[in-house]
C-alpha cells in the first residue's frame, strides 16, 4: 500500500515546526531577560514546590530575625538601665560610709540624707524607663504606663508579673523583659534570712554589727529576743518568753544560737534588748528612704549612736542584697543577649542557605541558556530553509 502525503500537509508541518522553535526561543529569551527558569508551576512542578519551601523558610527566618532584633534592643536597654541602677546603689553605700564617720555633724548627715532621697528618685526614674516606643521596660506585659509610683514610704508596683517571650527560632524563645517586681521589689531585709533591731528604750552603747547564718539547718525561722540582764550577761528568749540560752557577752563578743551568729560592739545596759526575726520583704526605694531617715536621727548620746549603728548595719545588709539582685538580673540579661546573638547567626546562615538553594532551583543558568538559545536559533534557521525549499517544489521539478 502506498501512503500519499499532500503538499498542504507538508506546508502545515513545516509551519508547525517553525512555530514550536519560535516558542522555545521566546521561552529561553524570557529566561535570560527575567533570570527565571519558570514562569508557572507547570514548567517544573517539583522544582517549583521545592523553591516555594525555601521561600517559606526565608520568610519565617526573617520573622525570627525581626523578633530577635527587637528583643535584643529591649534587653540591651534593660542591661544599660540595670547597670545604672547598680551604680546608684554603690553610690548609696559610699554615702552611708561617708555619713558614718565621727567627723560628720547632724547638719552634714541631713545633707547626705537629702542626697540619698535624690538617689532614690533617680532609681525610681530608672525603674520607669521607657523603650522609646511608648512601652515601659519593667512593667511586665502591662507596660503601657509607668510601673512604679512612690506612696510616701514605699513603692507601688502597677505592672504585672509576666515575662514577654520573643520567638527567635523554630524552637527557641527568650524573655525580652524582666518584670519590675522581680527586679526592684521583694528584697529580704537584714542578711536575707533574719534581721535584728534594737529596742527604742536601750540605754547602753551596745550595737549589733555583723549578723550571719552559720548553720542553715539549725535556723528554724522563729522570732527571738536577746536581752541583757546585766552589762555583760544576756539571755535569749523565744516568742513565748521561754529562755533558750544565756551567757556573757561584752564588747566584741559573738553570740551564736540556732544557727544565727551576732557580733556586738560597745557596752550594754541591764534591760537593753534586741529583736531577731525572719527577714521581711522590702523594695529598693523604701530601703534607700529608710537609710536616709536613719541619718536624720539624733546621735547625741552613746545609746542613740548604738541604735543608729545597729539599724545602719541591717540596712547595709539589705543594700548588699539589692546590689546582688541587680547583678543577677544583669547576668541573666547577658545570657539572653548571648542566646539572641547565637539565634541571629543561625538565622543568617539559614537565610543564606535557603536563598542560595532557591536561587539554584529558580534562577537561569546563563551559560546553559545562551547555548540552548543558539542551538534553538540554528534549528529554526534550518527549519525555515527546509520550508522554503519545500514551498518552491512543484510537479515540473520531478518531470525535468
Amino acid at each position: 500500500m502506498t501512503m500519499r502525503i499532500s503538499t498542504a500537509w507538508r506546508y502545515e508541518q513545516g509551519v508547525t515546526q517553525m512555530m514550536r522553535q519560535q516558542q522555545k526561543i521566546a521561552t529561553t529569551q524570557n529566561q535570560l531577560s527575567t533570570n527565571q527558569k519558570w514562569q508557572t508551576a507547570a514548567d517544573d512542578p517539583a522544582g517549583w514546590a521545592q523553591a516555594q519551601g525555601y521561600d517559606r523558610l526565608v520568610a519565617q527566618t526573617a520573622q525570627y530575625t525581626s523578633a530577635a532584633q527587637t528583643a535584643q534592643q529591649r534587653l540591651q536597654l534593660g542591661e544599660d538601665t540595670v547597670a545604672s541602677g547598680i551604680g546608684l546603689l554603690q553610690h548609696v553605700r559610699e554615702l552611708i560610709v561617708q555619713a558614718n564617720t565621727a567627723t560628720q555633724s547632724a547638719d552634714t548627715r541631713k545633707t547626705i540624707a537629702a542626697e540619698l532621697t535624690g538617689v532614690r528618685e533617680q532609681l525610681m526614674a530608672l525603674a520607669n524607663t521607657g523603650d522609646g516606643q511608648g512601652r515601659y521596660l519593667f512593667g511586665g506585659a502591662d507596660d503601657g504606663s509607668a510601673p512604679f509610683a512612690w506612696n510616701g514610704s514605699s513603692a507601688d508596683y502597677r505592672g504585672d508579673q509576666t515575662s514577654v517571650m520573643a520567638q527567635i527560632g523554630s524552637e527557641r524563645t527568650v524573655a525580652q523583659n524582666d518584670p519590675g517586681s522581680r527586679v526592684f521589689m521583694g528584697l529580704k531585709t537584714g542578711n536575707g534570712t533574719f534581721a535584728v533591731s534594737a529596742a527604742s528604750g536601750n540605754a547602753g552603747s551596745a550595737a549589733i554589727g555583723n549578723t550571719t547564718l552559720v548553720d542553715a539547718e539549725a535556723w528554724d525561722g522563729g522570732s527571738y529576743t536577746l536581752r541583757f540582764t546585766a552589762a555583760d550577761q544576756y539571755e535569749i528568749v523565744d516568742a513565748s518568753n521561754h529562755v533558750l540560752q544565756g551567757g556573757s557577752a561584752g564588747d566584741g563578743a559573738t553570740v551564736t544560737f540556732r544557727g544565727a551568729s551576732l557580733t556586738f560592739s560597745g557596752t550594754a545596759a541591764a534591760g537593753d534588748s534586741f529583736a531577731i526575726a525572719p527577714s521581711a520583704s522590702q523594695d529598693m526605694f523604701a530601703m534607700i528612704d529608710q537609710l536616709a531617715q536613719l541619718l536624720t536621727q539624733p546621735q547625741d548620746s552613746a545609746a542613740q549612736r548604738a541604735q543608729v549603728q545597729t539599724a545602719l548595719q541591717q540596712g547595709l545588709g539589705t543594700l548588699q542584697s539589692a546590689e546582688d539582685r541587680l547583678s543577677d538580673v544583669r547576668s541573666g540579661i547577658g545570657i539572653r543577649l548571648n542566646a539572641i546573638d547565637d539565634a541571629l547567626d543561625v538565622a543568617a546562615a539559614q537565610n543564606e542557605h535557603a536563598t542560595a538553594a532557591a536561587s539554584t532551583l529558580r534562577d537561569t543558568d546563563y551559560a546553559d541558556a545562551i547555548g540552548k538559545l543558539q542551538l534553538q536559533m540554528t534549528t529554526l534557521q534550518a527549519a525555515q530553509q527546509v520550508y522554503t525549499k519545500v514551498q518552491g517544489l512543484s510537479l515540473f521539478d520531478y518531470l525535468r
